[in-house]
């Protein structure tokens, strides 16, 4: 069911239109305060000036309760917004009356809170606002106190006074508002296209995790068969070092797979993950990747840190995703080196391979790039860069000294797992 129009907040924030709209409440106050100052005592135009400054004086604490309701943790709605551009158009209305009706030049300034809500809200209290707008301006044609000019000279060079700093405030207050807004629609749109990007991406990683879960699923029991064979073929060719030593490596890589299958069996039942000490748990990390890829060769730096350590989850996964990635990339050997401080652990891990292009660094994570040749489907970064930012962390690519790749992992400590 939608939310009323009571209870929705506005296309922009609210909080930061009601503020905007304090500074321009303010602006006109000292705008009319002016004006009146000069008309009474510059022109010697005599001005109801009890009635006009108790107007002044309710839309001042106006503001200031506004202003200190923007302190309260409570939404701002449109109609809460709408509620304050009437309460403005009305003041405005009434001190026109007090001040000679359609004849004063400041009428138009009416038009402010027609143009605030047109960049606002929604059109159906912008047509609202409009008709309220309307409807003042021609009571104040009828209904007004006319002011007591004797010297039709003066009257004149009010009025083309008048005209002159109505037209300035009426521009200045339009393009600070109008242009205020436009920055904010630019800044919302910017954060929704971040969103669609992000729910799309993890719309394919729940697609991933759906075919992960069904092919972990299928592969237990062909894997099992694999290990038991394996290992049936490495006593039965002891003897014969080549073969034996391959059906090792075979139950080996094997029994790692099968470890992968239980630790996603035990994610999916809500297993929290064992706590290391941070120097066993990378060493063990490291172990597994070896066995998994026996061809590739790793230079590692690993800091002597014995803290205790719970990988957040899929951190694993997401740091052997790289590692895989480093691997393919060149044949020269992976450099990997760890360091942790009081805020978070830093992994980097780099290769010698061709690298990115700068537009391909600045999607690194956030779209699918399949690897030249085919040799991969291009989801490792897309897996990692989701599982880091929902840990908290952060992935960086850059460009090495010498050609090549560096990736960073950034996972500060206590990230939820």
């Amino acid at each position: 069911m939608p939310p009323s129009d009571a209870t929705l907040l506005s296309t922009l924030p609210a909080r930061a239109l009601l503020g905007r709209l304090v500074l321009v409440r303010l602006a006109l106050i000292a705008g009319w305060t002016a004006g009146i100052i000069w008309l009474h005592w510059g022109l010697g135009i005599v001005l109801p000036l009890a009635p006009m400054a108790s107007v002044l004086a309710l839309m001042l604490l106006f503001s200031l309760s506004t202003a200190w309701r923007l302190t309260r943790p409570a939404p701002a709605t449109q109609l809460e917004f709408l509620a304050h551009l009437l309460a403005d158009l009305t003041a405005f209305a009434v001190l026109v009356f007090f001040s000679g009706g359609a004849t004063n030049p400041f009428v138009s300034l009416m038009l402010v809170p027609v143009v605030i809500a047109a960049v606002s809200l929604r059109p159906r209290w912008v047509w609202l606002l409009a008709a309220v707008a309307g409807g003042f301006y021609a009571l104040l044609l009828f209904v007004y106190q006319p002011l007591a000019i004797a010297d039709p000279i003066a009257a004149y060079g009010m009025h083309l006074g008048g005209m002159w700093f109505n037209f300035l405030v009426s521009a200045a207050l339009i393009a600070f508002f109008v242009t205020r807004m436009h920055a904010a629609l630019r800044s919302r749109d910017r954060a929704l296209a971040g969103l669609r990007e992000k729910q799309l991406r993890d719309e394919r990683i729940l697609a991933l995790g759906t075919q992960a879960a069904l092919a972990a699923h299928e592969l237990a029991t062909p894997l099992a068969a694999i290990q038991t064979t394996a290992h049936e073929l490495a006593a039965e060719f002891a003897n014969d070092p080549e073969i034996g030593d391959a059906c090792r490596l075979l139950e080996r890589q094997a029994r790692v797979c099968k470890r992968i299958l239980t630790e996603l069996a035990d994610r999916a039942g809500e297993t929290r993950p064992a706590t290391l000490p941070l120097d066993v748990w990378l060493n063990r990390l490291l172990e597994r990747w070896q066995i998994l890829r026996p061809s590739a060769r790793i230079e590692s730096v690993l800091p002597a840190d014995s803290r205790p350590f719970a990988a957040p989850d899929g951190l694993e996964p997401a740091v052997l995703n790289i590692l895989n990635n480093a691997a393919d990339a060149a044949a020269t050997p992976v450099e990997f080196q760890a360091c942790a401080d009081e805020q978070a652990l830093l992994l980097d891990i780099a290769d010698r391979g061709a690298g990115f292009t700068p537009n391909q660094r600045a999607q690194a994570g956030r779209v699918l790039m399949p690897s030249p040749g085919g040799r991969g489907w291009g989801v490792g970064l897309a897996l990692t860069h989701a599982t880091l930012e929902r840990a908290g962390g952060r992935i960086e690519v850059t460009e090495r000294a010498g050609g090549g790749t560096r990736v960073r992992i950034v996972v500060p400590w206590g990230t939820p797992v």
